[in-house]
């Protein structure tokens, strides 16, 4: 190659970085990268083709930075509890099975079964959230969906995820798990992904009162044997992305004891119990109020707070109507 068409490649390069720097909310990171390049390194020019081609926003480093930054959304959904994707397509017998939301900018996801061991779990991100930078996927990894670049990684044992953004607003991430050329299937789910609006987590709990400094930050909803089960979540205030302090849940088991003495306790008016914190099999379990209503579903509140804090989330809490007309339906 000679010295002028060197000179024209990384001159065509810069353009089209100084154009993405411009759809940037900050472009001085590509700018101040450009001015420190030397014009005298084929090797760069070739890089920077590679950067042009191959950004995609996502957010495990698996490859070089680029230097971008994520586009701002032009739209967002200020009803968090809408879902704002669905597949236009699934493998036969796959039927909707779990849906969860959390406030911007944390994410959220629903997901879909078979009859078998297969499983797939679409999980949606605000895309100016992002934590990390656009990276480079290596070659293999790359996908184009739609015309987008996105990026599929296979883990033996742990199925195949996709990641890749359909618009400006959001990163959306397709786990598939326990199906068969799974990343074959999952880019056509990706390709026939259409945008939804209209799916919405609906449970049968709403939050009364909460402890000082914590707020509502997500809903799930789910079935069980044939019955309708609704888990709540609350963290301190503004921090929606942050592990949950406290809990609450109605239509899941009777918690474990694990080895502690129950004490019992007057739950909404009902003989219920309270567990204190506790070693499990699964590690260190919160404290749990308990108590079986009417309809004999369970239902639970737990955290890290005291007895008398738990009871009173567990009395203030409000049974309203729910949505699972969802559940165990195929893509609409």
């Amino acid at each position: 190659m000679t010295r002028l068409s060197d000179e024209h490649t990384e001159d065509l390069i810069r353009e089209s970085l100084e154009h993405l720097a411009t759809r940037a909310p900050d472009g001085a990171e590509i700018r101040d990268a450009l001015a420190q390049r030397s014009r005298s390194r084929p090797k760069m020019a070739l890089a920077l083709v590679a950067a042009a081609v191959a950004i995609i926003a996502l957010g495990v480093p698996l490859g070089l930075r680029a230097f971008t930054a994520v586009p701002p959304a032009a739209q967002r959904n200020a009803d968090w509890a809408v879902l704002p994707y669905n597949p236009g397509w699934l493998p036969d017998g796959f039927r909707e099975t779990s849906r969860a939301a959390k406030p911007y900018p944390a994410p959220q996801s629903r997901s879909w079964s078979d009859s078998g061991t297969g499983s797939v779990e679409l999980t949606s991100t605000p895309l100016s959230e992002r934590s990390g930078p656009w990276t480079i996927a290596p070659a293999p990894n790359q996908i184009i969906v739609r015309g987008r670049v996105g990026m599929a990684v296979e883990v033996a044992g742990q199925g195949t995820t996709l990641t890749w953004s359909p618009d400006d607003v959001y990163v959306l991430t397709l786990k598939l798990v326990g199906l068969e050329d799974s990343r074959a299937v999952g880019e056509r789910i990706a390709e026939e992904m259409v945008p939804d609006g209209r799916a919405r987590v609906s449970g049968e709990l709403r939050f009364g009162r909460l402890p000082a400094g914590l707020e509502l930050s997500g809903v799930k909803t789910s079935v069980k044997t044939g019955r309708g089960v609704t888990e709540l979540e609350a963290t301190v205030a503004g921090q929606p992305t942050a592990a949950a302090v406290l809990t609450a849940a109605l239509g899941g088991d009777q918690p474990e004891a694990d080895g502690a003495e129950p004490v019992p306790v007057t739950v909404r008016g009902r003989g219920g119990s309270y567990l204190p914190e506790r070693e499990g099999a699964l590690g260190r379990r919160n404290a749990t109020v308990a108590v079986q209503l009417e309809d004999g579903r369970w239902l639970t509140v737990a955290g890290h707070r005291d007895k008398a804090a738990l009871l009173d989330v567990a009395d203030s809490l409000q049974i309203v109507p729910g949505d699972y007309s969802w559940f165990g339906k195929p893509p609409e």
